[in-house]
């Protein structure tokens, strides 16, 4: 099964793919757009090049587990991939962000994202 995590902000979207055959996520370029549509356009592409079959999409929840506005457009975005047919898995991901600037924090998150992702299957 080949899996697309995504991190979903309002200007950066981090990306991470894994291919359960060998289950090590990679982190991929994080978007970062101006407009939500071109987010969208960008990881349709990405779902068709890398023949994906399931997306991850992690939920900003607040740290008490409430539902805040940043989770209506995350949930707006997973709408809008729907076009593309693909099962969609909303996870927490309250506690997958790095405070660390050594790397790609919205990349990072996306692959913790996976391994959440991976456990559960």
């Amino acid at each position: 099964m080949r899996i697309l995590a995504l991190d979903i902000g309002a200007r950066r979207t981090g990306i991470a793919f894994v291919d359960t055959e060998n289950g090590i996520p990679l982190p991929l370029d994080t978007i970062d757009v101006e407009f939500e549509e071109e987010m969208i356009e960008y990881v349709k592409k990405i779902l068709i090049d890398r023949a994906v079959d399931e997306i991850v999409i992690g939920l900003p929840l607040l740290p008490s587990g409430v539902e805040g506005e940043q989770v209506e457009f995350v949930r707006r975005c997973g709408e809008d991939l729907k076009s593309a047919n693909i099962p969609i898995v909303f996870l927490d991901e309250r506690y997958t962000t790095s405070s660390s600037s050594e790397s790609d924090g919205d990349a990072r998150a996306a692959c913790e994202l996976l391994r959440m992702r991976l456990q559960r299957l």
